[in-house]
């Protein structure tokens, strides 16, 4: 007795195929489909050929759900002949374009619902599809999404591509907390010619953009949008007043026996905690070497200072402070206060910055050792297109 599937075959809406079983689940439709045509034209010399009778290959599609039930189509290849050329070739369906696992209106279907505001979680209960597959098709299937505009807080930095050659440039919307743009290397007129492509009422809306102290990003912003916006991420400053004790403590540890320059490179991460946060031993043990070293004390008691200040709440007073720590400085012989002095003074006002908007660059960091993971999982990403959009799905919210 044979099924009448005409109905279900309405649904489908495809007129090439028919279908030949169909087997229902508990939550899932198997609906298996074979070409009604009984001959193909040979792809070589075009003459119609017939099946070979061997098993026909099969390919699952993900579809539209049907029956309130999660549809898999279930499509039959057939192998064919040509008694002419002798050529053995398997029919080619319209359905079954490229190597994707679902069809395409499953796909229309989801991403626009996702872009209309759908909830993924909602998306991947009504459709059966993984979240992540969710944002895979959105982003990197797609060009992106939804376009993404400036933001009133963005935050620039750069990661390596090939570590030490090839470097991008990451823009991240630190409001929304997602990446906005990637752009190919990290020249200033690649991110000057970004910022001028918006409109000037996006530009104006532009408050705070966070850098480290990159010469390159710090001019193009001040070309595009001025110095008031930028900002100058507060890890980089400390770091290099940190690296300035350091070479200190190298100096002083080469002058020392073996035995009392391992102490000293032993104590190396005691020198900047809280005295809270030290025993007894440990604040006179520092005690003890700071008394000993008085340049090594000074520097110091500077960097201490210098962290300190990026705590300060008011930008006036904060702007007086640091003058008085540049002074301090810059009036030391040693050669580390002195760098940090010409440092302080060519960002000077990009620091006061940070007192007025209080934003670092700690997420863009966190998305681009995300980027790292991203990489190494697809073993390079050579296409700067699929990278950005890989980035953009993984980076953030969508």
């Amino acid at each position: 007795m044979s099924t009448d599937f005409t109905a279900i075959e309405a649904l489908l809406d495809v007129p090439e195929l028919r279908i030949v079983a169909l087997r229902l689940m508990p939550r899932e439709v198997f609906i298996e489909l074979e070409s009604r045509e009984q001959t193909c034209p040979c792809p070589r010399c075009g003459q119609p050929c017939l099946p070979t009778g061997e098993k026909p290959r099969t390919r699952t599609l993900r579809d539209l759900p049907i029956l309130q039930r999660y549809t898999r189509l279930v499509v039959r290849i057939r192998r064919f002949v040509c008694r002419s050329c002798a050529l053995r070739f398997r029919e080619r369906l319209a359905l079954l374009a490229g190597h994707q696992r679902w069809t395409q209106r499953l796909y229309e279907q989801v991403r626009a619902e996702l872009l209309h505001g759908t909830p993924t979680q909602e998306l991947a209960r009504r459709y059966g599809v993984a979240r992540r597959t969710i944002f895979r098709w959105t982003f990197e299937r797609g060009r992106g999404g939804r376009p993404r505009h400036l933001g009133t807080v963005m935050g620039m930095d750069e990661f390596a591509v090939k570590k030490g050659h090839v470097y991008d440039t990451h823009i991240v919307d630190l409001h929304r907390h997602r990446t906005i743009t990637v752009l190919e290397g990290r020249s200033k007129d690649a991110v000057v010619a970004w910022l001028r492509s918006h409109t000037a009422a996006a530009l104006a809306a532009v408050e705070v953009v966070v850098t480290d102290m990159s010469s390159v990003y710090a001019a193009a912003v001040r070309e595009v949008l001025g110095d008031r916006v930028l900002v100058i991420d507060r890890f980089h400053v400390i770091k290099l007043a940190v690296e300035a004790l350091e070479e200190v403590r190298r100096t002083i540890q080469k002058q020392l026996s073996p035995e009392e320059a391992k102490q000293l490179k032993q104590m190396r991460r005691l020198w900047l905690k809280p005295v809270k946060d030290l025993t007894l031993e440990q604040w006179l043990a520092r005690l003890t070497w700071l008394e000993r070293f008085p340049p090594f004390k000074a520097v110091l008691q500077w960097v201490q200072e210098l962290r300190g200040w990026f705590d300060r709440r008011y930008a006036k007073p904060a702007r007086a402070a640091l003058e008085r720590l540049i002074a301090k400085a810059q009036s030391s012989e040693i050669e580390g206060l002195q760098q940090m002095a010409g440092t302080l003074v060519r960002w000077k006002a990009s620091l006061v910055n940070f007192i007025r908007h209080r934003f670092t660059n700690g997420m863009v960091e966190g998305f681009n050792t995300k980027i790292k993971l991203i990489q190494r999982m697809a073993y390079g990403l050579r296409n700067p297109k699929n990278r950005r959009k890989r980035i953009q799905a993984w980076c953030g919210a969508a």
